[in-house]
């Protein structure tokens, strides 16, 4: 499969250069804004505090390379564990704690999970990794309700394929536990004929889609498409590559939806660097302003499909 996988990058190769170049987009058509980034955390809203905290689940992408560090603790399952259960020099405490360090309100540490599976490039590993997903979140709201008597407030992070991961939750059948994603904050995920159209289903009250030009590894992700045959009245499905075989970085337009692609000092991102103690530091407040945009947006119906959002940050903070 890994042969067949690398035989095929090698034979797109060209295409994938010219995937990668910018888009002939007009800049017309391009909505731009500038951010810039200080050092302090987003202070709290006194008059508009909750008193049950919000619950965070991190999603994790593929992990082509596996390293020991993320699975050891987690001793190879796939399961929701608590941030505050890991040591604290793990890489998704010292993310979770950044995070909440940066907007306490909105990313409290005490609610704050991530949710480990096996991130293999697979998309029946990404669909068993959903079911799981899913049925964690309803034992977690279920706990919460006995412990805060309402519904909690859901927010998912997922970088890479974890965004696919969590959008094929909406493809589970469930009216007897349902719930739903108040915010799905997407980093880099490789957007998927399968699953691309899963974000305008119920289950997701609020989609943020954040991409770079540089990302070669979103558009590498592969994809598959079903054909069918049909021998003596019996159909059967084998699958192909999808032509081109490469994922996008843009998911059709949505007024729930807001997608920009990001740059950090003029200068677009790698895929990795979305998942940094860097990035998180600054994800809080980019999503503050993505959300004053989108209002901007939607009270002028200018919703555009092309947002690039040019971040300026002091250097001495990367």
């Amino acid at each position: 499969m890994k042969k067949d996988l690398i035989s095929l990058f090698m034979k797109f190769s060209p295409l994938i250069i010219l995937i990668s170049l910018p888009s002939c987009v007009h800049r017309k058509q391009i909505d731009r804004q500038k951010l810039f980034i200080d050092a302090k955390p987003i202070e709290k809203d006194i008059a508009n505090t909750i008193q049950a905290p919000p619950i965070t689940i991190w999603v994790h992408g593929t992990l082509i390379l596996r390293k020991p560090s993320y699975h050891l603790v987690f001793e190879d399952k796939t399961s929701l564990v608590p941030i505050l259960t890991l040591p604290d020099n793990h890489h998704f405490h010292q993310l979770a704690s950044i995070i909440a360090q940066h907007n306490s309100a909105d990313f409290p540490l005490e609610e704050f999970y991530i949710f480990s599976w096996s991130g293999k490039l697979q998309e029946q590993e990404r669909k068993n990794a959903a079911h799981k997903l899913y049925n964690e979140i309803i034992s977690l709201s279920s706990t919460y309700r006995q412990k805060y008597g309402q519904e909690p407030i859901i927010r998912i992070i997922a970088h890479s394929h974890g965004g696919n991961v969590t959008l094929n939750m909406a493809k589970i059948k469930n009216s007897i536990n349902p719930f739903s994603i108040d915010s799905l904050i997407l980093l880099a995920c490789p957007v998927q004929e399968r699953t691309k159209h899963l974000i305008c289903t119920p289950m997701f009250k609020r989609v943020y889609s954040l991409y770079s030009s540089l990302d070669f590894i979103q558009i590498l992700a592969p994809q598959f498409k079903l054909a069918c045959t049909t021998e003596r009245g019996n159909t059967k499905h084998k699958k192909h590559y999808h032509i081109p075989p490469f994922s996008s970085r843009l998911f059709p337009t949505y007024s729930h939806l807001t997608q920009a692609k990001i740059k950090i000092n003029d200068f677009p991102i790698s895929h990795t660097r979305f998942s940094t103690k860097e990035f998180a530091a600054i994800l809080p407040i980019i999503l503050r302003k993505l959300d004053t945009w989108h209002l901007q947006s939607l009270a002028h119906n200018t919703i555009s499909k092309h947002k690039l959002l040019c971040i300026h940050k002091p250097k001495s903070n990367c």
